[in-house]
Formats: structure tokens, sequence, C-alpha cells
């Protein structure tokens, strides 16, 4: 799944969050695939085209995406921290398992004692503290919510030491109980919902299954479908945004 930065659902999202002086988000989710992803790489895009430094966190540890284009060696023998810190001083250029992308970042931690390092009190403060001093704004692509193992980086312990978090909800995929369970977690640990937001990928409009229904009459009855899609795509209140 990949969102246009430049289409006018990702400008609302940008107006309202990274336009209003928070400077570090946490995007999340409840579930794997509800485009934490793709969301945090669109305000990531938008962001840039605005002349603002950002970086990139993916702290997914479950699936990460980004993967470092230049190999940087030489930190085997450090400590954690010191790994962590020169991550911070350096990071690195990430791009897309399509490879339609390059972007600044730093890439998921692999190694067991690098997370367990991130999960200290304090250290995230600390990270963020220290790349605030290079960037105007930081986005964290978390694991989901729901999904906890001994390999993640909490996402609730991210969004707390972040200014806010998002969260991501699948229109069709995601139930009122999983996403009730997902705010829990974040107000239980610390952190502030600051919006949602709806993907409705699984989840067309009225508008849209109307055409695609009336694309299947079309090679019986062209002219009629002609007429009726292109009244369809005219009318105002089917074109009204909810």
């Amino acid at each position: 799944m990949h969102f246009n930065p430049q289409h006018m659902e990702i400008e609302q999202i940008y107006s309202r969050l990274l336009s209003c002086g928070q400077r570090a988000l946490s995007i999340c989710a409840a579930n794997p695939g509800e485009g934490v992803t793709s969301v945090a790489l669109a305000l990531a895009q938008r962001n840039l085209l605005a002349g603002k430094s950002t970086l990139l966190v993916d702290f997914n540890c479950y699936r990460p995406t980004l993967k470092p284009l230049l190999s940087l060696g030489g930190n085997s023998a450090k400590h954690p921290e010191e790994m962590l810190f020169s991550a911070a001083a350096e990071p690195q250029l990430l791009g897309s398992a399509e490879g339609e992308l390059a972007i600044t970042g730093i890439p998921c931690p692999q190694r067991r004692e690098f997370i367990m390092t991130l999960r200290k009190p304090g250290m995230l403060e600390q990270c963020i503290e220290q790349w605030l001093q290079n960037y105007d704004s930081i986005l964290f692509d978390t694991s989901a919510l729901n999904r906890s193992n001994g390999n993640n980086i909490p996402p609730e312990r991210v969004a707390a030491a972040c200014d806010g978090a998002v969260l991501v909800v699948l229109a069709g995929s995601t139930t009122e109980a999983m996403a009730a369970s997902a705010i829990t977690r974040l107000q239980d640990g610390g952190a502030q919902l600051l919006a949602c937001i709806y993907n409705d990928r699984d989840n067309p409009s009225l508008k849209n299954e109307l055409l695609r229904e009336l694309n299947r009459l079309e090679p019986r009855f062209k002219g009629i479908v002609r007429y009726l899609g292109a009244w369809l795509r005219n009318n105002r209140l089917l074109a009204m945004s909810i």
C-alpha cells in the first residue's frame, strides 16, 4: 500500500498534525497491515516537501519495511547504547522494498540487546532529544498495539515518549473492540492520542461500489452504463465526504 504525499487526504492529516507544533509523532495501529508504514512514509515525504528536515524511525520489529541502502560497518564491538547514539548522530539512508523511495531514517533494530536497551526508562526520551537537535520532525513507525512479543519495542512506550500518537484504523477489518483495546493501551502507557486515521482501503464508498456494479452491465448495455456512470460521477450527494 502506498499513499501519494500530495493527495488531499494526506494534506488534511499533515495540516492537523505536523504543522501544529508537534515534532515527534508515533504512528500506530491495533493490528498489523492497517497502513501504519504507508501513513508514516507519506507524512515524512509531505514534511520534506514543506522544507522541513525529517527523520523516519522504523520500530516496526514485526514487519520492518525500510532497509539501509549503505552498509555501515565498525559497530559490532560497541555497546548497544553507543551504537544507538552513533546512529542518532549519523542516520542512514533507507530505501523501501520496492526500491522507489529513499529517505533519511533509523532502521529497525535487529539485535536483542539493542531492543532491550531501547526499553530502558528514559532511553527513548534521550534518543528523541538528541535527534531533535538535528531534525525538525521525527516520525515513528511502530508495531501493532495488540500484538505484543519479546522482540517488539512496545508501541505504547514509543508513543508516550513522543509528543503524541496517531492511530490508524483499517475500515472493514478492525473491530470496535480491537480499536478500544489499542486506545486503552495507549492511555495506560501515558501516551497522548492526537487523532485517528480512517483507512478505507477495504471499505469503498457507495459511489465506488455503484460504479463497480454498473461496470458489470457494460457488455450488454453500453449506452445506459455510460449515461448512468456519468451521472454517478457528477452526483454531488455521492461525492460528499463523511
